[in-house]
């Protein structure tokens, strides 16, 4: 694998913000998640649960509430009072309409996707028409004291059921009138106090599925008015639920971060009569699951401790493959963390700051595993706030560690480092030229000497950096036949002559930086780009997707390399494809050209493609496996695929060096250690 002296980054201190609210995609296709912090994340399910859309947070906008509506337009709704349509193409929220009823608490759109019903904090439910280029106001439905915490229409788009405190009530679309409210602490004997319906659902039968803070699952038949049954999942309160499309299935959350799956049984085998039954309990939160969705295939959570949970419906799932994997996301698939190789400084992005840190060094040297002591400590330099209420989309710093770029919805920042001694100022660029914001990646090329800027509509800005402080704008790159959607990743070559650029429909455009010219357009894959980046020394691109498979195109030559068409010949090993996180980052080994360096959030692995791929019946062992065993069983072993599993979760790894890297941790129990106590429960034995 190579030995390497390797810093051990642990005080990047980000805290993963928590899961708000979820939204299934009608077809199945993707999922929409909203964070505590206001950004909304959209999720490929066929292209392995990538995270393929982030738009960042704002400050003043809160999402208790998302959905889908008019086939792949999304919507959201807050305790703003607004409701918010996203632009998936340019990653914002593109326009907004004051909803008229004080803070939204929630909002559904009907079965046709027409139609929009939210409701409020004034008691009202509104019912908004979806128009092309926006939605309008339609109409107010019959309003009742007391905020309206959750809503669901009926499957034939004729009745709206609407959760309050102590109560429900089902409301006629047609007249607008409540045709029922049931109390639901009625059948709590002296019920002294406030019973919060927290999650509510209409079956297309006509029965209403109730979740409640007293830990309740309740089955009624609103026609009568009557309770059918009753189910205590909890005894704590029940805070989310999600019915499957057939109606058979459905998960509820809960504040002790268990999630519950309950299905439509049988009474008898053969029989007719069926009854609600909770089947499956499972604790993968420790805080609570504000929000749960139910896929064709999977059971979706997610909680306030930042983890999206896909878990796949065994029952579901016709053979035993990576579809029966569960999944955990806890960290985005994106970078957070740029590196000055050069300078070794290291660069992290939060949502409204970043900070810069100077690594530390030693001076001795030791075994391989052996702690180095540092005869200089790391230093954190400075912190860049940003001004507004706009969260940061994205960030750099140069190689040499003197110029810093961060951008957010509406402005684009470039400032002058200086390293004095022991002392850092930082120089705001005066000047700069005026995009079309936001930035959605900052790329400087490796000789520090320019910047580009990926912008919207495939677009790509290039910049000349300018001593001792400016810049120039010299170009703009587009692709030839025209695209809709941001760029999101870049890949500039060393020696200055190449750039690649991937946007939202997965095309990835190759340019000469030469004359300013596309270059050519890499074959067509099916699947979104994790990572890519150009060979130093080939000039050949190499680009992993999220399926985990690995390609090799040269750019001089526009076609794939030799090696690649070998691994797509024989195929990857089983393992590989099996893990489900994607590769976030790609860099060589200049000390070695067949060296590749990767890595995802569980392990480190060099690629080298001197040595023959394995096959399925070889083992993919962690290096320090492998190291224990005998010499002859190590030459058996002997593959391309080099792997360390010791750096986890793992956000960034790069090489300073030939004999140095860097890796940046951030252990769950670190973060965890910062979100509100959980809801504590009685354990068996204390």
């Amino acid at each position: 694998m190579g030995e390497f002296e390797v810093h051990r980054v642990r005080f990047f201190g980000l805290v993963p913000a928590g899961v708000r609210c979820l939204a299934c995609h009608p077809r199945g296709s993707r999922l929409a998640l909203a964070r505590t912090d206001g950004a909304v994340e959209v999720y490929n399910f066929a292209a392995n649960y990538f995270q393929e859309k982030v738009i960042p947070g704002h400050e003043a906008r809160s999402v208790e509430s998302l959905c889908w509506a008019a086939g792949d337009r999304l919507f959201g709704a807050g305790l703003g009072g607004d409701i918010t349509e996203y632009d998936l193409s340019g990653l914002s929220a593109a326009r907004g309409l004051d909803g008229g009823g004080g803070p939204i608490w929630s909002m559904v759109a009907n079965s046709s996707g027409t139609q929009l019903a939210i409701g409020c904090e004034d008691g009202s439910v509104k019912i908004f028409q979806v128009v092309p280029g926006g939605i309008q106001f339609e109409r107010n439905l019959d309003r009742r004291k007391g905020r309206v915490l959750c809503l669901s229409w009926h499957p034939s788009d004729t009745h709206i059921v609407a959760g309050s405190i102590n109560f429900f009530r089902v409301i006629d679309v047609a007249s607008g009138q409540t045709v029922q409210r049931i109390m639901v602490n009625h059948h709590v004997e002296k019920a002294k106090r406030e019973c919060v319906v927290w999650a509510i659902a209409l079956l297309s039968s006509g029965t209403v599925v109730s979740a409640d803070s007293f830990g309740r699952v309740q089955f009624w038949d609103w026609e009568q008015g009557t309770l059918a049954e009753s189910h205590t999942v909890s005894t704590s309160a029940v805070l989310s639920l999600a019915v499957s499309q057939k109606e058979d299935s459905m998960i509820v959350g809960t504040s002790t971060g268990a999630t519950y799956h309950l299905q439509l049984l049988p009474v008898r085998l053969g029989g007719l009569e069926k009854r609600w039954v909770r089947t499956k309990p499972f604790q993968f939160h420790s805080h609570d699951v504000r929000a749960v969705a139910h896929s064709p295939t999977a059971l979706i959570s997610g909680g306030l401790d930042a983890q999206l949970v896909i878990r796949p419906l065994m029952e579901k799932v016709q053979k035993k493959n990576y579809d029966a994997v569960l999944r955990k996301f806890t960290f985005p698939h994106r970078r957070l963390v740029s590196c000055a190789r050069k300078a070794r400084l290291l660069l992290f992005q939060f949502s409204q700051y970043l900070e810069l840190w100077r690594l530390g060094s030693t001076e001795e040297t030791g075994k391989d595993g052996e702690v180095l002591p540092l005869c200089r400590m790391p230093e954190h330099l400075v912190q860049l706030k940003s001004k507004g209420p706009e969260h940061i989309y994205c960030s750099c710093v140069s190689p040499c560690g003197t110029w810093l770029g961060y951008s957010t919805a509406s402005r684009f920042q470039l400032y002058r480092v200086r390293c004095d001694g022991d002392g850092v100022s930082l120089r705001k660029v005066p000047k700069a030229p005026k995009l079309l914001p936001p930035a959605y990646q900052l790329q400087f090329s490796a000789d520090s000497q320019s910047l580009f800027v990926a912008s919207a509509r495939g677009a790509v800005h290039v910049f000349q950096l300018l001593e001792p402080g400016g810049c120039k704008h010299l170009h703009t790159l587009r692709p030839p036949s025209g695209c809709s959607e941001a760029v999101y990743l870049l890949a500039p070559s060393a020696d200055g002559h190449w750039l690649a650029a991937v946007s939202g429909d997965w095309a990835i455009h190759i340019y000469n930086l030469k004359c300013f010219k596309h270059h050519c357009l890499v074959p067509n894959y099916d699947c979104a780009v994790s990572a890519l980046a150009i060979h130093p020394s080939t000039n050949n691109l190499v680009i992993a997707y999220s399926d985990q498979q690995l390609f090799e195109f040269s750019i001089p030559e526009k076609q794939y390399t030799s090696w690649s068409r070998a691994v797509q010949s024989r195929g990857l090993h089983r393992a590989w494809l099996e893990r489900d996180s994607p590769i976030t980052h790609i860099t060589f080994n200049p000390k070695n050209p067949s060296h590749i360096l990767l890595h995802d959030t569980y392990l480190l692995c060099v690629l080298d493609k001197s040595l023959p791929l394995p096959d399925d019946s070889a083992l993919l062992m962690n290096q320090s496996t492998l190291k224990q065993l005998p010499e002859t069983a190590r030459k058996r072993q002997l593959h391309a695929f080099k792997i360390c599993k010791k750096f986890q979760p793992l956000l960034f790894m790069d090489l300073l060096d030939k004999n140095c890297l860097v890796v940046v941790e951030r252990p769950i129990m670190d973060f965890k250690t910062q979100l509100p106590l959980p809801v504590q429960q009685k354990k068996f034995g204390t």
